[in-house]
């Protein structure tokens, strides 16, 4: 395994989406789409952040699945812009490389 020293990184937001099942949904949670039209759903905007407990309840009972987008702040190898990396215990290691093309 590879470790960087921390003056050797920047920090990038990397933003993900994942289709995850109505019972692993928890509050705080981005929801971005349902397997359901908006239209058939009780929800006023197409896109929430869930709130409150009576909210969550209201997204399990409505969709089977939703679509999460989330933000995770990575370190990026300065001399490699495409390899991220990770934290371990205070030091930094190398968790993805981009493949050369």
């Amino acid at each position: 395994m590879k470790y960087v020293s921390a003056d050797q990184t920047a920090t990038r937001i990397v933003t993900d989406r994942q289709w995850i099942h109505r019972n692993e949904l928890s509050m705080g949670m981005l929801v971005v789409e349902l397997d359901v039209p908006w239209e058939q759903t009780s929800f006023m905007f197409q896109g929430f952040r869930i709130d409150s407990a009576e909210q969550l309840r209201q997204v399990q009972q409505e969709c089977e699945y939703a679509l999460i987008q989330s933000e995770k702040v990575a370190k990026v190898n300065r001399d490699n812009p495409l390899r991220l990396c990770g934290f371990v215990k205070g030091k930094t290691k190398l968790v993805w490389d981009h493949p050369s093309r």
